[in-house]
């Protein structure tokens, strides 16, 4: 453990010998939750990977272990589980970085990289159009792309890009950085993947080579304040870019983290809003990076909405399902695992479910059709751009 509590990481093979085969990760799992197969759970992977890799094994890697493994949102809910602090999480990573070394990963794990080796975007058009969202905004922002010097770069992530159901995420973020008075600009087509697709895919050289450009083009435009909407592009920026950003001056903020400010400056005016709310903490930036409060300031902070919390909340919240691709391999799986996420929020009685991830929004979203909920599905950029009016 570090002196900050956090579990630090030294190798596959040693972490594997650590384990001790509690179990207590298995009830946390919604991965074994789903398909209640031990070699599904943590404990069971773990014990199969010491078989192969910490006794030399590798002749021993069957696909079965190798779907296994990608069969994880990587939501590191084991982690905060373990009781004896192993961080599994960078062990999921590092388990499928030895498995594409070997070149035997999922064929949809290649293919994910190839695209993103082409495109530099995990869509098939061009990176070139990145900032095509913005054409549905009333009036595009002088500096949008590309300007030096601006008091905030916008980091807008693939997702929210490319794919239209996701859209409406940077037009909100736009409208609400307008609306407050903020000098911002994007990196449009300059701005490559973070990085989180190969890193989760194993491909971490290559995830490497994403950071490094997405950092020199910050310090290009001399940025110094960095915003992202995408829960996994802002741990990527927080977590995996610090040898490359050492020695300079970039404050890494969430979208809640920096519109909590305007809201507790007031520089947004609030209208009232007669909704009972309730907050999916997206993996990646509550139980992985630790914001938990922002979100609720702001949904607090807006007049006459009742904030109803999830049985599961915080560090203790249920995965979507959409993390770690899980959907290149497992659509289905992904699929049952909302499910366990649309139950809690039916009981909360609530009208509107917000999150704070682009990936949690689309799975919810889709989940909450299936099943017939009269609950609108936003992010929480959506719902302070509705209260402004």
């Amino acid at each position: 453990m570090t002196s900050e509590g956090k579990s630090l990481f030294t190798t596959l093979e040693r972490e594997a010998l650590i384990c001790g085969r509690c179990g207590y990760c298995r009830s946390s799992c919604p991965v074994y939750q789903v398909l209640g197969w031990e070699s599904a759970s943590p404990r069971g992977k773990i014990s199969l990977a010491k078989g192969i890799f910490a006794k030399g094994n590798e002749k021993a890697l069957s696909e079965e272990f190798i779907r296994r493994v990608a069969q994880c949102t990587l939501c590191g809910a084991c982690a905060r589980a373990c009781s004896t602090s192993i961080d599994t999480r960078t062990l999921w990573l590092e388990l499928r970085k030895r498995i594409a070394g070997l070149g035997k990963g999922p064929e949809a794990y290649n293919t994910i990289r190839e695209n993103l080796l082409a495109h530099k975007n995990i869509s098939t058009f061009s990176n070139d159009d990145r900032l095509e969202w913005a054409q549905d905004l009333d009036e595009e922002p002088e500096g949008l792309e590309l300007k030096k010097g601006a008091e905030v770069c916008y980091f807008v992530g693939c997702v929210s890009s490319f794919f239209p159901q996701a859209a409406q995420i940077p037009l909100a973020v736009t409208q609400l950085l307008m609306e407050a008075g903020v000098d911002f600009t994007t990196m449009g087509g300059e701005e490559w993947c973070c990085g989180f697709p190969l890193l989760s895919t194993g491909f971490a050289d290559d995830a490497r080579e994403f950071i490094k450009h997405n950092v020199s083009k910050i310090k290009e435009l001399d940025i110094h304040t960095l915003v992202a909407s995408c829960a996994s592009c802002y741990h990527v920026w927080k977590h995996e870019c610090l040898s490359e950003l050492a020695g300079y001056d970039l404050e890494i903020l969430h979208t809640t983290e920096y519109l909590a400010r305007f809201v507790k400056d007031g520089r947004l005016e609030l209208q009232e809003m007669d909704e009972v709310v309730t907050y999916h903490d997206p993996c990646d930036l509550g139980r992985n990076s630790g914001v938990y409060d922002a979100p609720r300031e702001i949904i607090r902070s807006i007049p006459g909405i009742e904030f109803v919390e999830l049985d599961h909340n915080r560090e203790d919240s249920l995965c979507c399902g959409g993390g770690g691709n899980l959907q290149s391999v497992d659509a289905d799986l992904a699929a049952e695992i909302t499910k366990l996420r649309i139950q809690e929020i039916k009981e909360t009685k609530a009208s509107i479910v917000v999150s704070a991830c682009q990936q949690c929004e689309q799975m919810l979203s889709a989940a909450v059709r299936k099943a017939g909920l009269p609950v609108r599905v936003m992010d929480i950029s959506e719902l302070l751009l509705e209260a402004i009016g």
